[in-house]
């Protein structure tokens, strides 16, 4: 069985014409850099970008030997949050995301034994023109989607997404939860944004769809949380004694929060060998895949290693690094 990287990353450039033309006369537009970051920061991204990213992101060639070299066999491959596009609404919106979804389905079949997708909707438009593009998706071949943690200042339980995820309950989707970084100004030094934000930003994100009774509502979703869902193994012992305790925490939710692990997949972006064999004792082996955030410098490099060397059981790996990951990219 395949050694699986569910959390890999793309560029699909066809959208850039589009992309460039709505940027001008936006020097602060919304997946500008300086919104997050102080300027050395900011400038380092660019020269990343330029240097390195940008041939990783969008050529199979350096993917797949950069996937050998860390021992990964398939890797199912979305967009990352500044390519979500989010700040283009209305029909732009929706244009750029088929765009997308249309090179994603093409790279694909052009390796079909080394790459599957997901692909990106439209929910700065609604429910309603995100579950089209993910039904349309997915009829092409696609299996699921990835989304941010919020959309604006929007969460991810309000009402009017809720089409959007009877469609994914109902299409079986797999919708991957990545953070965006937040305008928050209190983490915008020393790369805060990201390597405390990004965590934060997934934690609140699954609490909110916890405790609102979304996963009542569609008991047959399936998410996947970057970076080891943030925080929320660590946090789960707080909110369920809040459950226990307060009376404002059951009104959605019948069932205790750790219930819900369920619906939720954690991928292994640890930095820790600790920290991973902890998240395998909270949410059990079965909901942990392996991830790497590939190309970025917050990458889990040599994934396969790290998880060989982590001290799991042999029966935990095997369910890490292929059985649970086999079993969400429908092998």
């Amino acid at each position: 069985m395949p050694n699986i990287d569910l959390h890999h990353h793309i560029y699909i450039p066809e959208v850039e014409e589009i992309v460039a033309a709505e940027r001008k006369g936006r020097p602060q537009h919304a997946d500008s850099f300086e919104n997050f970051f102080p300027p050395v920061s900011s400038e380092y991204n660019r020269r990343m970008a330029q240097e390195k990213w940008a041939v990783q992101l969008r050529d199979a060639g350096r993917k797949l030997a950069d996937m050998k070299a860390d021992r990964l066999d398939m890797a199912l491959i979305s967009t990352s949050p500044p390519h979500f596009f989010y700040w283009i609404g209305g029909a732009l919106g929706d244009q750029v995301c088929r765009i997308t979804n249309d090179g994603i389905v093409n790279f694909c079949q052009k390796h079909p034994d080394r790459f599957r997708g997901l692909g990106n909707v439209p929910l700065q438009n609604g429910g309603e023109a995100a579950a089209a593009e993910l039904e349309r998706a997915m009829g092409m071949g696609l299996l699921g989607c990835v989304i941010a943690d919020r959309v604006g200042p929007h969460a991810l339980d309000e009402p009017q997404f809720e089409p959007f995820w009877a469609a994914a309950e109902r299409l079986g989707a797999l919708v991957f939860v990545h953070p965006d970084f937040a305008d928050f100004r209190p983490l915008f030094p020393y790369y805060m944004a990201n390597c405390v934000g990004n965590p934060l930003a997934t934690t609140v994100a699954a609490a909110r769809l916890i405790l609102s009774g979304h996963f009542e509502r569609f008991p047959g979703l399936k998410l996947l949380l970057a970076h080891a869902g943030g925080n929320l193994a660590w946090a789960i012992g707080r909110i369920q004694h809040a459950w226990e305790v307060r009376p404002e925490t059951k009104v959605h939710t019948p069932h205790p929060p750790r219930h819900y692990f369920k619906n939720l997949y954690f991928d292994v972006i640890t930095f820790s060998q600790p920290g991973l064999r902890w998240l395998v004792q909270e949410v059990g082996a079965g909901r942990v895949v392996c991830g790497t955030d590939y190309p970025y410098d917050m990458m889990q490099e040599r994934v396969v290693d790290f998880v060989e060397g982590s001290g799991l059981s042999a029966a935990d790996q095997e369910k890490v690094l292929r059985t649970n990951t086999a079993k969400l990219m429908r092998l």
